[in-house]
């Protein structure tokens, strides 16, 4: 029998996949491919391992140290991921036994970074001690955040600077917490009243969104795709923030609209959705990998009018349009909570180097938009610099051919409370239930004004 035999093979797993993150990968597509080898039970066990290691990492390494001769920073990254999924599971996880957290990394060290000994060791250590594990010290509100709350350092100082001490902590704390799944009806099927009944005769347990007439939560499921109503086309995932942002933009039936970064189609079916499928969507997407998903998802939702094209939204030419929905390419910092990994992969020098990407497609799709026409410019970001100084030196230098419009008639009314009094939409910080959306709509001049 081979070493790798006797492992745990979903703790295994996990490790391949923390070890394959710290070296550039991404979460989402590793546990996609890796959780399709086991059953649902292992399969939910390696995601609570990947996001819980990913969602508590500052907090892990800090607390390990203060058991370990050397800084767990030091060891090679292989026996780091080992003891953190073992500290995870002895901290937060009280279905599983210490002693088997304790061996199976033993067991793992042996066969991954050749450190047993001294894995058992430390693990042994932190078991005795875990009923009195310290807790960093108050002296730094800045160190303390941002190791309570496994954030980057860079990234607490900014909501700290921004929001103040109480609501940064409220923030990073919801960071941690698990995302809602949210889904949107397809109307072209039916009514959400007509999509309840349904899910949950499907064994789903269901509520009503707060702000989106077409969400709806699930609270637990058999598993999203193999539910009839996801085959049958009544409903596509998406968060509830997202779906405002395309109310905001309002097209109407046999209008021609540009969604300028559009996969997987999420928002240009939403679109095409509130235009009863009547009229014509152009679904641009850079990523040829990726323009698949929205023929797929177009086709699964019984969707006719998007048409998906492989194009840069900074330099498209395809002609003009009635409304244009920017979805721009952002850092992503509002989404943090589905994907935990983005914390450890970004850098505050990605902020400015998104903005200048966005504003250039901005300029360019702004071009695309007729006389008297609307753009819609989105990010899921928390940052000003690519949101409100994006539109807003968009807007001064335009000369008066663009202005920014109030959103509010477009919204449901709970969701009117989102937009501030400079017509700027935004969920973050306070629509904790929702990803951290920024939304302007922009209207552009006719031609006689």
């Amino acid at each position: 029998m081979s070493p790798v035999s006797r492992t745990d093979k979903p703790r295994e797993r996990a490790l391949s996949i923390l070890h394959s993150i710290e070296r550039g990968g991404f979460a989402d597509p590793l546990l996609d491919t890796t959780r399709k080898d086991f059953d649902q039970r292992d399969s939910a066990f390696i995601l609570e391992l990947v996001y819980g290691v990913l969602r508590n990492r500052s907090l892990l390494d800090w607390t390990l140290d203060r058991f370990s001769e050397k800084p767990i920073a030091k060891t090679d990254a292989w026996t780091r991921n080992i003891l953190r999924m073992a500290a995870y599971q002895m901290i937060h996880l009280d279905r599983v036994p210490a002693s088997a957290a304790v061996n199976t990394a033993t067991e793992l060290a042996k066969i991954y970074g050749k450190k047993s000994g001294y894995v058992n060791g430390l693990l042994r250590t932190f078991e005795r001690n875990k009923s009195a594990l310290p807790l960093p010290p108050a002296d730094s509100p800045l160190a303390r955040l941002s190791v309570i709350h496994s954030h980057p350092a860079w990234l607490v100082r900014r909501w700290l600077d921004r929001l103040g001490m109480q609501a940064a902590d409220e923030v990073l704390r919801n960071n941690n917490r698990h995302a809602p799944l949210m889904i949107r009806t397809n109307v072209l099927k039916g009514k959400r009243s007509d999509l309840l009944p349904l899910l949950e005769a499907q064994g789903a347990s269901v509520r009503t969104s707060t702000y989106s007439p077409a969400g709806i939560e699930i609270l637990s499921s058999p598993g999203i795709t193999v539910l009839p109503a996801y085959r049958d086309g009544w409903f596509m995932v998406q968060d509830e923030a997202a779906q405002l942002v395309g109310m905001m933009l309002s097209p109407q039936q046999g209008e021609t609209v540009l969604d300028a970064c559009a996969a997987p189609g999420g928002k240009a079916s939403h679109l095409a959705e509130m235009m009863g499928d009547q009229g014509s969507v152009v679904a641009l997407e850079i990523d040829k990998k990726r323009i698949g998903q929205i023929s797929a998802n177009s086709s699964r939702l019984g969707i006719r009018i998007i048409r998906p094209v492989l194009g840069d939204a900074a330099t498209y030419r395809g002609g003009t349009f009635d409304r244009v929905l920017i979805d721009a390419p952002c850092s992503g910092l509002g989404v943090l909570r589905r994907h935990p990994d983005g914390r450890w992969a970004k850098t505050e020098e990605s902020i400015s180097e998104r903005a200048s990407l966005q504003k250039e497609i901005l300029e360019n799709c702004a071009k695309r938009v007729r006389p008297g026409g609307v753009l819609v410019y989105a990010t899921c970001t928390t940052e000003p610099e690519e949101n409100d100084a994006v539109v807003n030196a968009f807007v001064a230098t335009s000369r008066g051919e663009f202005r920014v419009d109030d959103p509010r008639p477009y919204l449901p009314h709970a969701a009117a409370a989102l937009v501030g009094s400079d017509g700027f939409f935004r969920t973050f910080p306070d629509a904790p239930s929702m990803d951290g959306f920024f939304g302007a709509r922009i209207i552009k001049k006719t031609e006689d004004r």
